[in-house]
């Protein structure tokens, strides 16, 4: 049984230490059109890949969004050879609350799956709560995730929105990338950017990675390693075979 899981990328698993890691929780964030999902649909379908001989479901997918695409694993599977039926090993569980989220999470020990993959799991925390409740209620449903990395030695794989940092006038006001800002042309961009709720996410994962553009024609994609910090850069890009190295 591997102790570590490919991403598809070679460079992002150097950064990695090889990949991701069974019993840890690693935490990806960034800015709309990085590569969050794709990612994610690259890690799931070469774990498939390494499970392919198993009689149960060995990788939960939890889609807090809708955005998760069968069509798009098969694309990358096939491209990686994998056997056509690869979307047995996934379970995809369709979210749409944080209650709905948690209650997944405490199913997971009849499931025992070898990979996690939550993607968005601050979303539907940040539109159901505000203030303290917001970050206490994401909190203790990380606590649940580390235990379940932990007792069932899964890989966990988050991934989460980023949020910038914004002057108007003297003061420093803060808003979720989601959308573009109507009024931003009224406003001193600052180059700085947070993960949602990222004071509240460090503390249960193990590993952050931050997914940045490197190119304005999106070609070119920059991974950092955050926590546990690293002087050291992964570049990447998305191509049919997913998240990959660049030629």
């Amino acid at each position: 049984m591997p102790h570590i899981l490919p991403t598809g990328c070679n460079a992002i698993d150097n950064l990695l230490g090889g990949g991701i890691h069974c019993g840890m929780v690693t935490d990806i964030y960034g800015e709309s059109g990085t590569g969050k999902s794709q990612l994610c649909f690259t890690i799931c379908a070469r774990s498939a890949e390494y499970f392919e001989d198993s009689q149960q479901v060995s990788v939960v997918f939890i889609d807090t969004a809708g955005t998760f695409r069968p069509e798009r694993i098969r694309e990358i599977a096939e491209i990686g050879k994998a056997r056509s039926d690869i979307l047995e090993n996934i379970l995809v569980v369709r979210t749409f609350s944080s209650t709905d989220q948690a209650n997944t999470i405490k199913r997971l020990a009849k499931i025992n799956p070898r990979l996690l993959i939550i993607d968005g799991v601050g979303s539907l925390f940040a539109i159901e709560y505000r203030g303290a409740a917001r970050h206490l209620a994401l909190m203790k449903h990380l606590h649940e995730l580390s235990l379940v990395a932990i007792n069932l030695r899964c890989a966990i794989v988050l991934t989460n929105m980023v949020r910038s940092m914004t002057t108007v006038g003297n003061q420093l006001k803060s808003s979720e990338i989601t959308t573009e800002n109507p009024n931003i042309s009224n406003m001193q961009q600052s180059d700085h950017q947070r993960e949602l709720m990222g004071t509240s996410v460090s503390i249960y994962a193990h590993m952050r990675l931050a997914l940045r553009d490197e190119k304005s024609d999106k070609s070119v994609f920059k991974a950092v390693l955050l926590q546990p910090s690293r002087n050291q850069e992964a570049y990447y890009t998305i191509t049919g075979k997913g998240v990959t190295d660049l030629r």
